[in-house]
C-alpha cells in the first residue's frame, strides 16, 4: 500500500482515466511529466501530488478534485 493511498482514491482515479480512454502514458504526457512513473506513483498513492497536479488531473478527467483526492486544507 502506498504511503499516500489514504489521500488518493486510487480506484476512482483509475476508473475515470480508463473511462476517458487515457493510458498512464497519456496522463503523464498531458501533465507534462518526463516519465510515466511520476503519474503512476500519484495514481497508486505512492507519491504525494502537488496541488497544481491535483488541479490539472481534475481538469483532464473533467471532475472535481474531491472525487479523486482526500486532502484537508489546514485553516489558521
Amino acid at each position: 500500500m502506498g504511503k499516500y493511498k489514504k489521500y488518493v482514491y486510487t480506484d476512482e482515479l483509475k476508473k475515470e482515466r480508463k473511462k476517458k480512454g487515457l493510458s498512464i502514458i497519456d496522463m503523464a504526457r498531458l501533465l507534462g511529466f518526463k516519465s510515466k512513473v511520476t503519474y503512476y506513483n500519484i495514481e497508486n498513492g505512492i507519491s504525494e501530488p502537488k496541488i497544481s497536479n491535483i488541479n490539472d488531473i481534475s481538469i483532464i478527467l473533467g471532475k472535481s478534485a474531491k472525487n479523486f483526492f482526500n486532502f484537508k486544507v489546514q485553516k489558521n
